[in-house]
């Protein structure tokens, strides 16, 4: 078969391996500055650069294709793909050039196309697969002109061609200059070695270099001492040790034999196996293509040069300027290339001795390669950094003119490409002049106050955090705060201004002397868009860990929102915000205290019998327009004639046996005239049921006759996954009921991943057995008991009967020789780790249970009582003995313990 034919398959494969999974990577933190730096203007790209570690011309390239293409992080990915792609006919091309056996341009190709660094940086928005394409064209150049007769047509053009490109790569990246220097290298070697070391020859070579140099002086003498500064700064700053050769080889030759891994590490012991490839290619007598002298004995050579030389300069580099982050071989891709020259002369050699050597090779590099980009295309990159959840909440809530305070330039690249919401106003940010001059933060920030009453602050918390903290220190005092959640390595707040409501009267009173001055807004506020404001003071300091708990709740008790702050000394503002989608109608604002630690709740002195205290009622209406931003995943689907789900919101990965809340989204094309009802179904890949549930629509209390055409409608859900599930991926099946007829209309509308935790069949040797069976789902196999003067702990050895769907929820009681209640300790099993519903038939688990003993406990014998019970119904499990003989609704445990 025609070799071109089976190059057009090599780069049909090159292209599937660089497209697959483009969007599954999140862009970090370069790609964002490489679209930040892309989307300024002509004069501000050139001043950014300048002080930049890569010069100008990659980014040039991006402006113009998302210009053309338009801004995405996907669109923008699609340059590099096509850029790696163009890079495997030239490596062809090269390859033919020096070789004469045209399996090795063929294998070279088939090399690059599987190779998991190069297809790394076919998908980054970097300039390291541009460099990488420009520097393979230099190098093509250069053998041609080696080639050709001095002073020929022919020779100028390609001269020109020669000079066009390595300037190019020189203004793409700075370590392109080793490709100049290591053609240097080969043209006075080769020129003293063949005897043509002539006056006619030097001028060629030098007039090419001159012109280069001329072409990139103005580059050297603007961006030169900047960047020698910031170079200067940075390597002082990061105070990275040089690496020692034998480190610096190794790292950079497996990057380039298994790429950058993320779980499997072990693979790159299988460059030592890469590498002798590589060496058998740099040894074997291969043959050289058919030229004119003085290339006809040297193309190992060249390509040795192409590969030895960056490789040493970038050590030198290292020495010098020892600056070496995770992934940092990314700086030398540009002379990986070589490397691949050299296996595939390696494999051709194997193939010319026996052809099985040479299939085994290629074989094994493909097992190789193949396993290695199984980990890229598998495993997340940068899961902490991932900045798409954080914009994707910034959409959710924004609202148009917010003020984005953006600090870093990534993170505006990334609003360039990945956001999807409402128009923001973005500044960036003066970062050292408000560090170190806080009056003038102070005044840039009230006058952006004054423009825009809702800023947005994503507070990066894994640098120093300088800026990020003075800006909240300056902001939360006299700002709401209306959201303020970790997202990832990000902390994400959002303030504005509002006045705050007249105190009111009494004052909230909680156990342990926590007393609450409070203030509420109460007039009607937008679902998704207007926040209730709440403000409160608990006066000078307050004890540590203690959480006030915000709950939005409708006339069935149902929850709708609840927003969980720390409380600290001095008056907190709040912004409540109402979910979007929250039915209309009038919710019940009541406010819950507990303890950071153990979640238990601090009672109202008010209400003892309750655990929270009603604030205010707030009237909920719908917005003049709905977010659909707010629908986290949005995939439409047309269920009957006017009734659209929108999307849903589901975890990605849950654990069997814990309820799983699932969200859906509704909207109504016109009046509807019947109340719909749902069943979801938990469904693996064969269509087993593992989880079922029926409900109404908005829970009952905003029935779809009443929604209005357009209007965005949430309706939280609940289902469990069966806790005896099998780890792996499950799909989530609605039926749709219509009432009238009793008709079904089913589709499949998400999935996730089910992961449980683990499971132990080891029975214990408890200190104290025993043998007592609660309700139909446990045996109490044994206990232990430890106490101190402070606590008493009590650990449970339990024997799973079976799965239940039902969470019950455990006590452990300290009684006094009367019966008394003294102390207690409430939880779920494992102090929520292994609720009820995830155990399966036949595990042990530990259930640890710390009663702290009351300073008020009068001296004498105390008992232990424990049982179980359902917090939704109050309802305790019956308990019975060895012989099932009953015991009633709890066990006093047959051990004194002494308290003194």
């Amino acid at each position: 078969m025609d070799r071109r034919v089976w190059l057009i398959g090599v780069m049909l494969l090159a292209l599937a391996l660089r497209v697959v999974r483009l969007d599954f990577q999140p862009l970090w933190w370069d790609e964002g500055y490489s679209v930040f730096v892309a989307t300024r203007d002509f004069f501000n790209l050139i001043e950014r650069t300048a002080i930049d570690i890569h010069p100008p011309l990659y980014y040039m390239a991006l402006q113009v294709w998302l210009t053309i293409f338009g801004k995405s992080d996907l669109g923008a990915r699609w340059l590099s793909v096509l850029i790696g792609v163009a890079t495997i006919p030239l490596i062809y091309a090269l390859a033919r050039q020096l070789f004469a056996d045209g399996r090795v341009a063929l294998i070279a190709a088939f090399l690059l196309a599987i190779s998991p660094f190069h297809v790394y940086y076919s998908q980054e928005v970097r300039m390291y697969g541009l460099v990488t394409l420009l520097g393979l064209a230099s190098v093509y150049f250069f053998a041609q002109l080696l080639t050709l007769p001095v002073g020929k047509p022919k020779t100028i053009l390609v001269a020109a061609a020669y000079i066009g490109v390595t300037t190019a790569a020189l203004y793409t990246q700075y370590y392109a200059s080793f490709i100049v220097i290591f053609e240097i290298l080969f043209v006075g070697v080769t020129l003293i070695r063949n005897s043509q070391f002539t006056f006619r020859n030097l001028l060629h070579w030098l007039g090419a270099w001159l012109a280069m140099g001329l072409l990139y002086l103005p580059w050297i003498v603007y961006a030169g001492p900047k960047l020698f500064a910031y170079v200067t700064a940075k390597v002082g700053i990061e105070k990275y040790p040089p690496l020692d050769p034998l480190t610096f080889l190794a790292q950079h030759f497996a990057a380039f034999a298994t790429g950058h891994l993320t779980t499997l590490t072990w693979l790159a012991w299988t460059t030592a196996v890469i590498l002798a490839l590589a060496i058998v290619g740099l040894l074997a007598n291969a043959r050289h293509a058919s030229a004119p002298q003085p290339l006809t004995y040297s193309a190992r050579f060249l390509v040795s040069l192409f590969l030895i030389i960056p490789l040493a300069l970038g050590y030198l580099v290292n020495v010098i300027y020892p600056f070496h982050p995770v992934h940092s071989e990314r700086l030398l891709l540009l002379a990986a290339p070589a490397f691949y020259l050299l296996i595939a002369v390696g494999i051709v050699a194997l193939c010319q001795r026996r052809i099985f050597f040479g299939i085994a090779a290629i074989l094994i590099m493909s097992a190789i390669n193949g396993m290695a980009l199984a980990d890229f295309y598998t495993v997340p990159r940068y899961p902490n950094d991932d900045y798409r959840p954080v914009l994707a909440q910034i959409a959710a809530t924004a609202q148009p003119g917010d003020l984005y305070l953006g600090m870093y330039p990534w993170q505006m690249g990334y609003l360039e490409t990945e956001y999807h919401g409402a128009p923001l106003t973005v500044i960036e940010t003066p970062n050292d002049a408000w560090i170190n001059q806080p009056a003038q933060m102070q005044r840039d920030l009230d006058a952006a106050l004054q423009a825009h009453p809702r800023i947005w602050l994503p507070a990066l918390q894994t640098q120093g955090r300088l800026l990020e903290d003075a800006l909240d220190a300056n902001l939360r005092p006299r700002l709401y705060s209306i959201l303020d959640t970790w997202v990832g390595t990000t902390r994400l707040e959002l303030f504005a201004r509002a006045a705050d409501a007249p105190q009111n009267a009494p004052a909230l009173a909680f156990e342990n002397n926590l007393t609450l001055n409070w203030g509420v807004s109460t007039q009607p506020v937008a679902a998704g868009q207007d926040p209730v404001w709440l403000w409160l003071d608990p006066g000078a300091s307050v004890a540590d860990g203690l959480v006030a708990s915000a709950r939005l709740l409708d006339s069935r008790g149902n929850l709708w929102m609840q927003d969980d702050r720390e409380i600290s000394g001095g008056m907190q503002r709040l912004g409540l915000l109402i979910p979007a989608g929250t039915p209309p109608g009038h919710y019940d604002l009541r406010l819950a205290v507990y303890r950071k630690q153990n979640y238990a709740p601090l009672k109202p002195m008010r209400n003892s019998n309750q655990n929270d205290i009603t604030l205010a009622n707030i009237p909920v209406t719908a917005p003049p327009q709905p977010n659909l931003a707010a629908v986290a995943h949005y995939a439409p689907i047309n269920f009957t004639d006017g009734l659209h789900l929108l999307g849903y919101e589901l975890a990605p990965v849950v654990r069997p046996g814990d309820p799983i809340p699932l969200t859906l989204f509704w909207q109504a094309a016109h009046t509807l005239d019947q109340n719909y009802s749902v069943t979801l179904q938990i469904q693996d890949a064969r269509g087993n049921n593992f989880g079922t549930t029926e409900a109404q629509l908005a829970r009952g209390i905003y029935p779809p006759t009443r929604w209005q055409p357009g209007e965005l409608i949430r309706d939280p859900q609940t289902i469990t996954l069966r806790g005896n599930a099998p780890d792996g991926d499950y799909t989530i099946a609605l039926t749709l009921i219509t009432p009238a007829t009793n008709t079904h209309k089913t589709r499949i509308i998400g999935a996730f991943t089910a992961k449980g935790r683990p499971h132990y069949f080891g029975a214990p040797t408890p200190q104290y057995p025993s043998d007592t069976r609660i309700g139909e789902i446990a045996r109490l196999v044994g206990y232990d008991i430890r106490a101190d003067q402070r606590t008493i702990q009590v650990v449970l050895y339990w024997r799973a009967l079976g799965t239940t769907p039902t969470s019950f929820t455990g006590f452990a009681h300290l009684v006094d020789a009367n019966g008394t209640l003294r102390a207690q300790r409430d939880q779920i099993p494992g102090a929520g780790a292994t609720p009820t519903t995830t155990w399966v038939k036949d595990e042990y688990l530990v259930d640890v249970y710390a009663i702290p003993l009351p300073l008020d406990a009068p001296p004498g014998n105390y008992r232990i009582e424990i049982g179980m019970y359902d917090a939704a119904t109050g309802a305790r499990l019956t308990i019975s003995d060895a012989n099932n003989q009953p015991l009633g609704d709890s066990s006093l445990l047959p051990i004194h313990i002494p308290v003194p």
